[in-house]
């Protein structure tokens, strides 16, 4: 009986010491590997494009140098928000350890946050801000960007900077009246930059105690053709008038100087955009455009990145992470203009 007992206990013994071990081999599976999906809202967005790109560099080198093999897979939505449902439902089937999103309606986030909760997947929101609701719904939802308001703010600054000298008013009020003509051209209906921008720097120039008299306001979907062709449309009401263009972003300001290009307009307005495009740089060195803010996409992606990687392996946040209000990440923004604009030559966004 002695023996009968014994065979038995040493039988569930070895059993248990398999699940342990089945339990170690699989753990250890999970501890060396890391999988990473990004879903962005269009392929033709150079500066989304560009986060992109540093959130895959940054997580790779985080990977290896924590000896985790760690892959991304990169897909676009085409501007199609059911697509994007679609496609995070695949990298949750996929068993994902975290997703990064660039959303296509910021407004209809609800979704995809129902899916990646019920399945226990974080997800870092990121550029295309969701609103705040949503982004409260869960505890494992965060948001990487920059904020718009400050953004028009510095729009506005390069402009009241820019104006606030008798040479600066003499060469950009061309009708010298004391107002200036100024043509808004926006980045896309209901996108929250867009908003804040088109709405803060118009605000914060006048203000400062400028006159303003708008003669067009376009929405060009951050498209530099788009913005070509809308600006001809107003250069073809007001061939000479156009004083002022604060555009949503650098490719729409280069949208607006090829049309004012092409127009042969006897003198060429105040330009400003924003993100800090290589193209743009060159252009403020020229004096085309007079200044642009800069957006730091590389700074964002290496943000997103370190979350992303710390929320697939539950872990803290690293040290230099800070998070308002427990779901916001903002990267600051920075003046560019011809005074400084050598020191950003080489770190341009694209």
């Amino acid at each position: 009986m002695r023996k009968i007992i014994s065979i038995t206990l040493i039988n569930i013994i070895l059993v248990f010491a398999l699940f342990l071990t089945a339990c170690g081999d699989k753990s250890e599976e999970k501890s060396s590997s890391l999988k990473v999906g990004i879903t962005m809202y269009d392929e033709f967005d150079p500066f989304t494009n560009t986060i992109a790109d540093e959130i895959i560099n940054r997580i790779t080198e985080i990977g290896e140098s924590n000896g985790v093999n760690a892959t991304c897979d990169l897909v676009y939505a085409g501007k199609s928000q059911l697509l994007q449902n679609d496609q995070v439902q695949d990298f949750i089937r996929k068993k994902y350890d975290v997703i990064c999103i660039n959303l296509v309606d910021r407004t209809d986030a609800m979704s995809i946050i129902d899916m990646a909760k019920n399945a226990d997947v974080p997800i870092v929101f990121f550029n295309r801000e969701l609103v705040e609701e949503d982004l409260r719904r869960w505890d494992k939802l965060y948001y990487v960007g920059a904020n718009s308001e400050e953004s028009g703010r510095m729009q506005a600054q390069i402009v009241i900077d820019a104006l606030s000298t008798i040479e600066g008013r003499n060469k950009y009020d061309f009708s010298q009246d004391g107002i200036i003509q100024y043509v808004m051209l926006e980045g896309e209906a209901g996108h929250q930059d867009a908003l804040m921008r088109t709405k803060v720097s118009v605000e914060e120039i006048k203000r400062a105690g400028f006159e303003m008299d708008k003669l067009g306001d376009e929405i060009a979907n951050w498209n530099r053709e788009q913005a070509s062709t809308k600006m001809t449309s107003i250069l073809a009401g007001y061939p000479w008038q156009v004083e002022l263009v604060i555009a949503n972003d650098d490719n729409i300001a280069l949208g607006a100087l090829d049309a004012l290009e092409n127009k042969g307009v006897p003198k060429t307005p105040l330009i400003v955009g924003v993100n800090g495009e290589l193209e743009v740089l060159e252009e403020i060195k020229k004096g085309n455009i007079v200044g642009t803010v800069y957006n730091n996409a590389y700074k964002q992606g290496e943000k997103i990145a370190k979350m992303a990687y710390s929320l697939g392996r539950g872990e803290k946040f690293p040290d230099d992470i800070t998070v308002l209000s427990n779901k916001y990440v903002f990267i600051p923004y920075e003046i560019i203009n011809k005074d400084n604009v050598d020191e950003y030559m080489e770190k341009a966004t694209y």
